[in-house]
């Protein structure tokens, strides 16, 4: 039978992150989707939202096949968006990804169930997150579990042409 959680990541699970975010670039760039970089996600900051107890992380069988971060933090560029309760208690999801060799098996779906019972339980109003519009995979995998595009932001410090991403919100 197969053995699948998430829970908060440790030190001990940061090599197996890190190795699953530069799996993830390396595919994403592959398919010229510029949206992550030696910037961000890097090993710097995944170091500390596993220190801060922000990463979730999913396995399957004791391995890590995909990772998440969880928590209130917004960038500077959302306050121009339109979300629904501007000042409702929200939770953030950040640098959500899954093995390239595991995408499409319904990981994904389970990690995003995981985030709502967790706003849910913790008194979160909604749930918010951005995704780069250059990534049609990711934009539909938010769009198809009820997900709204609430806005578009633009990020300067991303390549020239892959600048916009699109925001989203789900109440909860």
């Amino acid at each position: 039978m197969i053995q699948e959680s998430i829970t908060p990541g440790t030190k001990e699970d940061l090599g197996s992150i890190i190795d699953l975010f530069e799996a993830c670039k390396k595919v994403l760039l592959m398919k010229g989707i510029f949206q992550w970089d030696d910037q961000y996600p890097n090993k710097e900051y995944l170091e500390w939202v596993v220190n801060e107890k922000e990463m979730y992380v999913y396995r399957v069988d004791g391995k890590v096949m995909g990772a998440m971060v969880l928590n209130e933090w917004q960038l500077p560029e959302w306050q121009e968006v339109k979300w629904s309760e501007p000042e409702g208690k929200v939770l953030i999801l950040h640098s959500f990804c899954v093995q390239p060799s595991a995408q499409r098996t319904g990981y994904g779906g389970k990690m995003l169930e995981f985030v709502e019972a967790f706003a849910k339980e913790k008194g979160y109003a909604g749930i918010r997150l951005d995704a780069f519009s250059g990534n049609p995979s990711a934009l539909k995998f938010y769009e198809t579990r009820g997900y709204i595009k609430k806005g578009e932001i633009f990020i300067s410090t991303k390549p020239l042409g892959h600048e916009t991403y699109y925001c989203y919100e789900k109440i909860i």
